[in-house]
């Protein structure tokens, strides 16, 4: 089993929140309005620790990347990275998923999608997200962009009369650019 410190480099490494300097990438999360704030350019990479690095590939070593073969599953190294991250954000659950597209479809069975419900979503976006809004059930509905990759907004409202029955709308950003 990988102990402890593994959990918490992997947390690290996956939502960068490791640091640069004195300077965190994150304030803590306990803050008066109960909300998380990034203090700094995000795309600036961060290295992943030596010991983070050393954990993992011990990881890797054993096989037991997966709360799937390792009984009981609660011990897995999934199952206790989520339930770390969910205490650190105050949430009561935390699931990780296998990519953006899992998250993407799993948030649209959450907001009670529908088969058959239009999901109005950006053009300008990669494939896992029309994908997403397909195997939730949904049918995607495109609006078009701008010169700059953001949604046109002109299109939006057209899309929006023309689907009055849309009940979602689903803004991907996409290398680098707002939705």
């Amino acid at each position: 089993m990988a102990s402890l410190n593994f959990k918490k480099y992997a947390f690290l490494m996956f939502l960068s929140l490791s640091v640069n300097s004195s300077d965190a990438l994150l304030t803590n999360p306990l803050t008066t309005t109960g909300r998380t704030f990034i203090s700094r350019d995000i795309k600036t990479p961060d290295p992943v620790p030596v010991a983070g690095q050393e954990e993992a590939l011990e990881l890797m070593k054993s096989g037991r990347m997966y709360r799937y073969n390792i009984s009981p599953g609660e011990d897995s190294v999934v199952s206790k990275c989520e339930q770390e991250i969910a205490a650190y954000t105050g949430h009561k659950y935390c699931v990780g998923l296998n990519s953006c597209g899992s998250a993407i479809m799993l948030m649209m069975k959450c907001t009670g999608l529908k088969p058959g419900d239009q999901v109005l979503s950006n053009a300008f976006t990669f494939g896992a997200v029309p994908s997403a809004i397909e195997h939730a059930g949904g049918k995607a509905v495109y609006v078009e962009s701008d010169y700059n990759h953001v949604m046109d907004v002109t299109d939006l409202e057209k899309k929006l009369v023309m689907y009055p029955d849309a009940k979602h709308v689903l803004v991907s950003h996409m290398r680098g650019k707002v939705g």
